[in-house]
């Protein structure tokens, strides 16, 4: 006779079936464990997470904050999201635990931040702004970071003799092309690598949100230490000067 615990849905079959007899060794009750551990998922055996724990939280698994880190590409499908590949974007946890083969996929403990994750937290709303010059300032943001200042300018306003005007930013001497825009960052880039790759993100992701009929100009700014003007360091100014990578 097994002196395994018989399973605890054995309380809910009909009473003749509740008791085992010393012939089979309760081997009903046995039989039931296996199912137990199949949805309720913790026995004297093994302790997962069953069936109705997981469907209980199936909503985080639809997260973009706490969806594991294998349901990422997955989950961006739902929104037509093409995910950027690399450290930068997947951060480093995602990184590393994509690629791993566990044997449950569960949902995050906590909730995580990174910009696929933030991309996808925010594209739905982001397609409604398609085309535009607000939603494409917002794509730009998420994908540069918040280290990096971007702005727009679309040249509309006139020149104003008392007001911050500087040619080529927010101002052009003569009239400007149709369905002309530009796009102006500041990054407070380390290394000339870091820049490149940066400018050329940017780039990008105007070319691929802007709608086609539309030409654009990018101006790069490197901001330095400008008291009153860039203070912060890391932030919005560079002390020094780049690192050759």
């Amino acid at each position: 006779m097994s002196n395994q615990e018989s399973s605890k849905y054995t309380q809910y079959l009909p009473r003749i079936f509740q008791k085992g007899n010393n012939e089979d060794g309760d081997f009903l009750g046995r039989l039931l464990k296996s199912f137990e551990q199949i949805l309720s998922g913790k026995t004297e055996i093994q302790e997962t997470r069953g069936i109705e724990e997981i469907l209980d939280n199936f909503d985080l698994y639809l997260d973009p904050e706490q969806t594991p880190s294998q349901f990422l590409e997955w989950l961006a499908g739902w929104v037509a999201l093409d995910l950027e590949d690399g450290i930068e974007f997947f951060g480093s946890e995602d990184t590393i635990e994509k690629n791993v083969v566990q044997v449950q996929v569960l949902p995050l403990p906590e909730k995580r931040s990174s910009v696929n994750r933030q991309m996808m937290g925010a594209i739905v709303q982001l397609y409604k702004k398609r085309g535009t010059c607000d939603g494409l300032l917002e794509y730009l943001q998420l994908y540069s970071g918040e280290e990096t200042t971007i702005s727009i300018n679309e040249f509309q306003d006139t020149a104003r003799i008392g007001e911050s005007r500087e040619i080529g930013h927010n101002t052009m001497v003569g009239s400007s092309s149709p369905c002309f825009f530009c796009v102006n960052a500041m990054i407070p880039a380390h290394s000339r690598t870091m820049l490149e790759n940066k400018v050329s993100l940017i780039r990008r992701v105007i070319e691929d949100e802007k709608p086609f009929y539309t030409n654009y100009r990018l101006n790069v700014e490197i901001p330095e230490m400008r008291v009153g003007v860039y203070s912060r360091v890391g932030k919005e100014t560079l002390l020094g000067g780049m690192i050759d990578e």
